[in-house]
């Protein structure tokens, strides 16, 4: 009986053991042969199959070169890096009155990264200012005012939006490679990054409206988007922040825009009572 069950034992071990040393299934993907950098046009010589297991093959993993080649890169890659099907095709399609211009944020003006190719953004302009008030003070703070808005998201870098898939695969590529395409092996993301919008090209209307507040007359301006939007990312102290307009039956709204010292307002002195007898 000792025997059998040795035996019985010993059959259960090397069956574990040969399970274990089993290679895993693997699947022919596609790689980069070479660094490429966003908007390269995939040649047959810039990739290479390679043999992975398939418990570490993106789901949307390229598998033959025939998917690859002739089309542009969304990313970088680094060499050794498995090509994606989300990494290729053109940023963005545009129509004949819009361009694209791309824009730097942050989790606070992007929305904490939720931000996704198609949905409709407005821009709030934050700018320093510094004036004189009617006694010749200098008086600075910062007026924000909400400016143009229906602006379609093109493009979110995957290294800050918070939808990124976690990389599975560990990059072979330079580590500058590897940092630019987001190719590496973490679930941590960027607090910054970049959008492309679609703006149009005809003047956009900002309207102030005083109505409200001050009872004045309410004004307009007439502005490029696009220059709005590159002059907020080259002035200092200039920022933008996005909000989410929705794709259907979204009601216009205005504003007079804010100044940050009118927020301000402090207690005003009480009179002191004289006291009784003193002239």
């Amino acid at each position: 009986m000792k025997k059998i069950i040795l035996i019985v034992g010993m059959v259960v071990i090397f069956l574990v053991a040969a399970s274990l040393l089993r290679p895993a299934p693997s699947a022919n993907v596609v790689v980069a042969a070479a660094d490429m950098k966003v908007g390269h046009v995939i040649a047959e010589q810039d990739i290479q199959l390679q043999a992975m297991p398939t418990n570490i093959v993106p789901p949307d993993a390229i598998l033959g070169a025939a998917d690859a080649i002739g089309q542009p890169l969304r990313i970088d890659r680094g060499q050794g890096d498995i090509l994606r099907l989300s990494q290729l095709g053109s940023v963005a399609k545009l129509g004949p009155d819009e361009r694209a211009i791309a824009v730097k944020i942050t989790d606070a003006s992007g929305l904490g990264g939720l931000l996704v190719p198609g949905q409709l953004v407005g821009v709030i302009a934050i700018v320093p200012v510094q004036t004189t008030d009617a006694d010749g003070n200098d008086k600075s703070g910062s007026f924000s005012k909400a400016t143009v808005e229906g602006l379609r998201i093109l493009y979110v870098d995957p290294r800050w939006s918070a939808s990124k898939a976690e990389q599975t695969i560990a990059p072979k590529g330079t580590p500058a490679a590897n940092a630019l395409a987001g190719g590496v092996q973490t679930s941590e993301r960027t607090k910054e990054g970049t959008i492309i919008l679609a703006v149009p090209t005809g003047l956009q209307t900002i309207q102030y409206d005083f109505s409200g507040t001050t009872g004045a007359p309410n004004e307009t301006r007439k502005v490029s988007a696009l220059e709005l939007l590159a002059a907020l990312s080259n002035t200092d102290g200039a920022q933008l922040s996005l909000y989410l307009v929705p794709t259907e039956g979204a009601v216009q709204f205005t504003s007079p825009g804010l100044w940050m010292p009118d927020i301000a307002v402090l207690p005003q002195p009480t009179p002191t009572e004289t006291p009784a007898g003193v002239q």
